[in-house]
């Protein structure tokens, strides 16, 4: 027992650092990119600031993986250096007893990320979007704290907050004026993309026009508009998958399903999340068989190297997979859980090895 803690006390403590390092590097990476707005609008160095601050649980998110295979690394990797792992193994430690308290340490880990992806990743970061957006736009008038306003020409737009339903997409309302100032035309959208063509693409839009003798209404799946209002706006209307908590993102694809709507990237979305955190468990459990291995007696440079090779490889199959799923028609749950698949067979061939 008391072993245990001790491995799994020195695993969390070379991740904690990975971690840190990882997220020290992306933040001002983030940061730097947001320099070239500073003074568009209200976008000041506090909002800048307050904006990559409030993205941290996100980036923790999405680096966890890596890091707790970088961290898994350095932290084994010392162990087996100072002759530990030896001492440990001569005691009467199997490598099946090591792999459990390994294991374990990559168990708690995965409750961490899981719990963040629920809970302040998309929270605060849906808060962080919307925040950047408002400070950008000079013409965004606040309304009651669940929507937007904002006039382009003789229309007016509300992008509509719903956090309790589907996060910052509550939709978008139109209304046209006309001479006099009479109301010629309104409609309502669920969300709005940007096309390749420069167009708005309004899901499930539904339109109503007003003149003098009648009275006419169309309804269209998605309907195509153009309008000379900045992209960044779509940041208040668009549903994204990465400021849903799970729940969220089940009710969204359940309304999209019912209502015929492609859910194919919010699918991919749903089962590339949970792929992502069964991926702490074998970013840490796969740490073992190369401590074991070649890297036995390698120095904190190459444990590094090779951490950082496997996370970018993991990474970069995962993005062409999921993008290629939705270009191509791939089956969302298999887009998701190849790269964690072959993750999986690699770490079982490797903890085969282990003498």
């Amino acid at each position: 027992m008391l072993l245990r803690r001790y491995i799994m006390f020195s695993v969390f403590r070379g991740v904690a650092t990975a971690l840190a390092v990882l997220v020290a590097v992306g933040a001002s990476i983030e940061f730097v990119g947001q320099l070239n707005d500073l003074g568009t609008g209200e976008y000041s160095l506090l909002h800048a600031l307050s904006y990559v601050a409030l993205r941290i649980p996100r980036m923790v998110f999405e680096t966890l993986p890596a890091a707790a295979l970088i961290g898994s690394l350095l932290s084994l990797g010392n162990l087996a250096v100072h002759r530990e792992l030896v001492v440990m193994r001569a005691s009467g430690i199997s490598p099946l007893q090591l792999l459990g308290s390994v294991g374990l340490a990559g168990f708690g880990l995965a409750v961490l990320m899981g719990l963040l992806g629920e809970s302040l990743a998309p929270s605060l970061g849906a808060y962080a979007s919307a925040m950047r957006t408002r400070a950008l736009l000079e013409d965004v008038e606040r309304g009651d704290g669940q929507s937007t306003w904002l006039k382009d020409g003789d229309r007016i737009f509300s992008m509509r907050r719903e956090a309790g339903d589907f996060g910052y997409g509550g939709g978008v309302l139109l209304f046209e004026l006309g001479r006099g100032q009479m109301l010629t035309k309104m409609a309502r959208a669920d969300s709005a993309e940007i096309d390749a063509n420069n167009q708005w693409v309004l899901a499930n839009y539904a339109e109503t026009s007003f003149s003098p003798n009648e009275i006419k209404g169309r309804t269209e799946r998605e309907a195509a508009q153009t309008y000379s209002l900045n992209p960044e706006l779509l940041a208040l209307s668009v549903v994204r998958s990465d400021l849903l908590d799970t729940p969220g993102l089940q009710r969204y694809i359940r309304y999209l399903q019912d209502n015929d709507l492609d859910a194919r990237r919010y699918l991919i979305a749903y089962w590339s999340r949970l792929a992502k955190v069964v991926s702490v468990v074998l970013m840490t459990v796969l740490a073992l068989p190369f401590v074991f291995g070649g890297l036995r007696s390698a120095g904190t440079g190459a444990r590094l190297v090779v951490g950082l090779v496997i996370g970018l490889a993991y990474y970069v199959i995962g993005d062409v997979l999921a993008n290629s799923g939705e270009v191509f028609d791939l089956d969302p749950f298999v887009v998701a859980w190849a790269p964690s698949a072959v993750l999986l067979l690699v770490t079982l061939i490797a903890l085969a090895r282990i003498r």
